[in-house]
């Protein structure tokens, strides 16, 4: 059996990783769950998931599953990984979607650790969040790793565009703001593995 090797990549350390052959997870930080408003009591029919809109369903019990199996959020030795997974039509006969049912489209995001939008990390979750969420739903907790600037009040952006305002019309800026946001289940215990993760490996990798 051949020796591991550590691969190293000396214009980026943080790029680099202890073994060759894989990338280490560290740990692994419990994401948000799907929950129900207080009103949805049943699931709607499979061949039917546009009754999901009435208050009183939740969607298929399927795809119901198939997202919450998809969801994970991993600390890697040198980055954080997470699938912000969203829902989209299954492959059918209809332009090549199907009319009726759906699946989970995986959606992963890498960022490592010396990226800096890790200079701030932020617990995002609504004051009233336990609340609405009986009322209403909702998907758990709310981190958002971004790098700000002007007194916290703008994002920076994808070029062309300068940078985005949220205040002004959140909806409008978000596709081009340079930000991350990531459900979880205990907003504060995931920014403070987060943090230790980022500052471990900064350490490790001698990055100031």
């Amino acid at each position: 059996m051949s020796k591991a090797t550590s691969f190293i990549v000396e214009d980026r350390l943080m790029m680099s990783r202890a073994n060759s052959s894989f990338i280490t997870v560290t740990n692994v930080i419990p994401h948000g769950v799907k929950t129900y408003g207080c009103c949805a009591c049943c699931y709607a029919p499979e061949i039917c998931p546009g009754c999901a809109i009435l208050p009183c369903m939740r969607d298929p019990k399927y795809i119901v599953k198939e997202m919450e199996a998809s969801k994970y959020i991993y600390v890697r030795e040198n980055s954080l990984e997470w699938n912000a997974h969203i829902m989209i039509q299954k492959e059918g006969n209809c332009c090549g979607s199907s009319c009726c049912y759906f699946r989970a489209q995986d959606n992963v995001n890498v960022i490592y650790f010396d990226d800096p939008l890790f200079d701030q990390i932020s617990n995002q979750t609504p004051c009233c969040h336990d609340i609405s969420t009986w009322c209403f739903g909702g998907e758990g907790e709310l981190i958002e790793i971004n790098s700000k600037f002007f007194f916290g009040m703008c994002y920076r952006a994808i070029p062309p565009f300068i940078c985005g305002v949220p205040c002004c019309c959140r909806c409008c800026c978000k596709p081009f703001m340079i930000s991350s946001e990531i459900q979880v289940d205990n907003a504060v215990e995931a920014i403070r593995d987060i943090k230790e993760a980022r500052d471990n490996a900064k350490a490790r990798m001698q990055i100031s």
